[in-house]
């Protein structure tokens, strides 16, 4: 249940709140915005709930790119709990991934990989220098190959987007990687119908990540107000899945 734990989500967004700086860097800005009652478009559900606390939101040009909302606490949550040994995640965003990633002990390492300085210098105006933490500035898809034991790919801006493919391919022929995941992998594992799954070699990260996410959201009763994905997408991103997956059995 602890993702969708009303009192740790809160928890979560006030540390950083407090620890992340409104700045301006280029094209790149950081803001706080106290938050009232709306409607909470959480991980996987869909709800209305009470809460009063400031939200640190990035912008870029004035159009919003994320917000440490509890959709992102949530949807975070498994990838942070599977990481281990030497994570590469792609994608630095507001840094909350890569600082939690970076706080366990089973991490040793964490290569991130942003293709822009401003964002970087901004991520540096908010966190200390961390030794285990390592940001290279560059297109992570012409990156020199590394050897990870887990990588995580957070580019997507809260969408399932066809590109998930694409680069789950480019990602793993690039790099040695013993389990990789993307940003909103469970959502879109639970929203395949049984008979299109059944058919598919899905990586046992993903099924477990997924199992994990399910019983977390039945457990807080968000299930009611579970939202699956839009069926047509989800079964042409798992077909074009199974030509890659199947392809490595």
């Amino acid at each position: 249940m602890k993702p969708y734990n009303k009192n740790f989500v809160f928890q979560e967004i006030k540390k950083y709140s407090d620890l992340i700086n409104q700045g301006t860097c280029g094209d790149y800005k950081i803001v706080k915005d106290t938050m009232k009652k709306e409607d909470l478009h959480g991980y996987m559900y869909e709800n209305k709930e009470e809460y009063n606390v400031d939200i640190v939101k990035l912008y870029k040009k004035g159009i919003s790119l994320m917000k440490l909302m509890p959709k992102e606490i949530e949807s975070s949550y498994e990838a942070i709990a599977f990481a281990q040994g030497r994570v590469g995640i792609v994608g630095l965003g507001i840094g909350y991934v890569v600082q939690e990633i970076a706080m366990k002990p089973k991490v040793k390492e964490v290569i991130v990989y942003e293709a822009n300085e401003e964002l970087i210098n901004l991520y540096n105006q908010s966190f200390k220098k961390n030794d285990k933490i390592k940001i290279i500035k560059g297109d992570p898809f012409k990156a020199k190959g590394e050897k990870f034991d887990f990588f995580y790919v957070d580019l997507y801006k809260y969408e399932l987007v066809p590109e998930v493919v694409q680069d789950y391919k480019i990602f793993n022929d690039l790099h040695e990687i013993e389990e990789y995941a993307f940003w909103g992998v469970e959502h879109f594992l639970l929203s395949c119908k049984y008979e299109d799954i059944i058919w598919v070699y899905i990586p046992e990260n993903w099924i477990s990540m997924s199992k994990k996410a399910y019983e977390a959201l039945d457990a807080s009763g968000y299930i009611e107000s579970y939202k699956p994905l839009e069926e047509e997408k989800v079964k042409k991103i798992l077909f074009e899945f199974k030509e890659i997956l199947n392809a490595d059995m």
